[in-house]
């Protein structure tokens, strides 16, 4: 009897997480796909299950087509949640660069196309709970692609600063993207041909100096080189960070283990590796090992 009851209870836990891994699990149709050019392109999904409980910082990973090849799924973050004229969540969009195969078949993808995707999956950026903080959102490239959500998420919440950097022009035409969403939006150039020639962290160190006591927060996201850059200007100034790692993830639950980041521990090593997929992907940059 006890036997039995112990089958029972062990169905219906696998049973409850079937139906857990199940939500998590979408078939999402293309609706429009927009090319900015240089590689760079954004698809328009209808995906109303998948957008209603997504956070800005949370990631998705696509299934590239019913094949064999490509055989791993591509993680993207979210880079607008699309919602209807009552405001009911409709579907995301994503931004992507093309880099490899699977990236170069989503940017030729055509309306009414097919993707399979589980999500969403990590953990999301947290409202700062005082209301007088400013958020400071420095991003670089394609990094940028969570910033978009974020300023729809929190848009007349707080106030919004977002510090975009990329190496030309050619990297941020993606950027009007931003127009109208109520982020002071400023721009930095390696070659200046956008924006503050330089990179990104000159507007960092700029507004910083700015801030004149007032609470802040910094979210960054892009190249491990310029997040690393960002903490340390942050951390010396005092100011919170986060960063939401960009990692090549296979399985996006924690199983496969291809995602870690060194995160600082008390032992003898001084870290241990903390699996970005299910502890990040935004993390507080104090705690990494940069």
């Amino acid at each position: 009897m006890l036997r039995g009851q112990a089958l029972a209870r062990g169905d219906t836990c696998a049973h409850i997480g079937r139906m857990e891994r199940a939500a998590l699990l979408h078939d999402c149709t293309v609706v429009k796909r927009t090319d900015f050019g240089h590689g760079y392109f954004e698809l328009f999904l209808d995906a109303p299950a998948l957008a209603a409980n997504f956070k800005a910082g949370q990631f998705v990973n696509v299934r590239v087509r019913d094949e064999l090849y490509p055989l791993l799924r591509r993680p993207f973050s979210s880079f607008d949640i699309l919602k209807d004229v009552r405001g009911k969540a409709t579907g995301i969009s994503l931004l992507g660069h093309v880099v490899g195969q699977g990236t170069r078949m989503l940017s030729r993808m055509e309306a009414g196309s097919k993707l399979h995707i589980n999500g969403p999956l990590g953990h999301g950026f947290e409202l700062p709970e005082n209301a007088d903080t400013r958020v400071i959102m420095v991003g670089g490239g394609i990094g940028l692609a969570p910033f978009l959500h974020l300023t729809r998420q929190w848009h007349g919440q707080r106030e919004l600063v977002l510090l975009a950097g990329g190496r030309a022009q050619k990297d941020l035409a993606f950027m009007k993207r931003f127009t109208g969403t109520g982020a002071n939006v400023l721009l930095a150039t390696e070659d200046g041909s956008a924006g503050v020639k330089g990179r990104v962290t000159v507007l960092l160190e700029a507004e910083l100096k700015a801030l004149r006591g007032k609470p802040a927060v910094v979210l960054t996201c892009g190249p491990w080189a310029m997040m690393k850059a960002v903490a340390e200007i942050c951390m010396a100034a005092g100011v919170p960070s986060y960063a939401s790692l960009e990692s090549v993830m296979a399985c996006g639950y924690g199983v496969c283990n291809g995602c870690v980041a060194r995160v600082k521990a008390d032992n003898e090593h001084g870290f241990r590796y903390a699996k970005t997929c299910v502890e990040g992907t935004v993390m507080d940059c104090e705690a990494l090992v940069w």
